[in-house]
């Protein structure tokens, strides 16, 4: 096979792959925001199953392996993104080879029936409804461990999967630095520090759903090339670059909780729209890791969303809609959308606090995997670790083990993306504001120097860069968990001590 034959062989494949990712991913987009019939979950799934089966087969060709080693074999001859491709798709390859298919298929049905099942289970705080997924789910993440192999810790085998280089041994060392550093932080504020008044009250609905449009400008995500959707765990989803979706829920009780998911996830989507076009060609119009992708969604929702110059943009358009703000001025929204205290919810945690409770899943996530912890035992598990790292127990299963839906989906080892994903972007912040005046973009309604920034370091790259080799271009080092430290310290005790 020459280069040539090989590039476009691939080519092939890649339409075909993207043709069967769009059907999967409508048909997804379609069970989370539509009243679909309970009774088509099962057609649903096989069809799900099938789609991801037949990409999986067309993939796993000899003929994409031969035209891989073809391009890897002329290396120093291809672009940057033909190198990117075979490095991408040898990647893939490699470890979707090491699956059997018959396996492969199975699990993306049990996938698509474990999250239906997970919607009603969270709803009744049944953990016996999940119980024989999550079994079945995790089963399948420990033989993955074996058929792709590791070199330390089974654990680091699934980490790769959405942090490339990822391991235990980095994330070992990441969230003891955030338990030396934070845990007695939250402490003393807990102990010592004033708290402010909080935003509790009734909130219509619909004029929450009325700031929805501001918010979306705001950030800079494109309607036009998207949707906004509501569901019970808020998602993006990508489609293609021209029709990226989101999602929120909306509270009676929660306003801030609509506010923050939407500004988050159009972090997420408006990385999805600035990827180039040419990129999808080769397959790289992709994030660099799923840390990366979160560094995006985290910077929009809490370094920018919870500044406290956009508290000052904030504050109009809420006393616009809601009587409740009528006297407030922009010092008290600045510290109420600020609050630090031990909560139970991932999603709603405060800035502060929200690493901690991937810690929790981390370390859980880990047991699993080696055996220590018994599938069984994560519920009261769950809760003593909530107890050791937040200083809370759930009273219930909704507030506690069920409340993500992530282990329903089978994605061991996506967790610790977050709160690494957090620290990118507290480094990449710490460089923009050397070249950017953020508070000025901020105050203007106008983050285009700030996403400009964004587009040419990150979004443009797509996955044309490891996520070292992307944070080393981008801001002069690797990975440093320190300026994320720095960061909540600093901002933390101005706020409260």
């Amino acid at each position: 096979m020459t280069k040539q034959q090989a590039l476009d062989l691939l080519f092939e494949k890649n339409t075909a792959r993207q043709a069967l990712n769009m059907a999967g991913t409508l048909m997804h987009w379609d069970a989370a925001t539509l009243s679909v019939p309970e009774k088509s979950i099962s057609a649903r799934g096989a069809a799900m199953g099938w789609l991801s089966g037949e990409g999986f087969k067309r993939f796993i060709a000899p003929d994409t392996i031969e035209a891989i080693e073809t391009l890897e074999s002329h290396s120093s001859e291809l672009s940057d993104y033909e190198r990117a491709m075979a490095r991408e798709l040898g990647r893939s390859y490699r470890k979707l080879k090491a699956v059997p298919p018959e396996e492969f298929q199975a699990f993306s049905a049990l996938q698509t029936e474990a999250q239906s099942v997970w919607e009603k289970a969270r709803e009744k705080c049944d953990y016996d409804m999940m119980l024989p997924y999550y079994e079945k789910l995790f089963a399948y993440q420990r033989k993955l461990c074996d058929w792709y192999g590791y070199e330390k810790h089974p654990y680091d085998a699934l980490l790769d999967d959405y942090e490339k280089g990822a391991t235990v041994e980095m994330l070992d060392g990441f969230f003891s630095a955030l338990r030396e550093k934070i845990v007695p932080l939250l402490k003393d504020i807990m102990e010592k520090g004033e708290q402010p008044k909080e935003i509790k009250g009734t909130f219509d609905l619909e004029k929450q759903r009325a700031m929805m449009p501001w918010l979306t400008e705001f950030t800079g995500y494109d309607r036009s090339r998207g949707k906004v959707g509501e569901v019970e765990h808020p998602f993006c989803i990508t489609v293609s670059r021209n029709d990226v979706r989101i999602t929120t829920k909306y509270h009676k009780e929660s306003l801030l909780s609509s506010v923050y998911s939407i500004i988050h996830e159009c972090g997420h989507a408006i990385y999805e729209q600035n990827m180039l076009e040419e990129m999808e060609r080769y397959a790289i119009a992709d994030c660099a890791s799923m840390g990366m992708h979160e560094s995006q969604s985290r910077l929009y929702e809490n370094m920018i969303g919870r500044s406290r110059t956009f508290a000052g943009r904030l504050l109009p358009q809420l006393k616009d809609k809601f009587d409740f703000f009528s006297d407030w001025d922009t010092d008290m929204l600045y510290r109420a959308i600020n609050i630090a205290r031990p909560s139970l919810i991932r999603i709603e945690a405060d800035e502060l606090t929200y690493s901690l409770h991937i810690m929790v899943r981390y370390e859980l996530e880990k047991g699993i995997i080696t055996g220590d912890i018994k599938v069984s035992d994560l519920p009261g598990l769950w809760s003593d670790k909530y107890n050791e790292i937040i200083g809370l127990r759930p009273n219930n299963l909704a507030d506690g083990v069920l409340q993500d839906v992530h282990w329903s989906m089978g994605a061991a080892g996506y967790f610790p993306s977050y709160a690494v994903g957090t620290a990118y972007g507290a480094q990449m912040m710490n460089t923009i504001k050397k070249s950017v005046d953020v508070d000025a973009a901020i105050a203007k309604e106008d983050l285009s120097p700030v996403t400009g920034w964004l587009c040419e370091n990150v979004h443009k790259q797509g996955a044309l860069l490891t996520p070292d080799e992307l944070l080393k271009k981008a801001t002069g080092e690797s990975f440093n968990p320190k300026y994320y430290v720095d960061y909540l310290s600093e901002k933390f005790t101005d706020l409260y001590l």
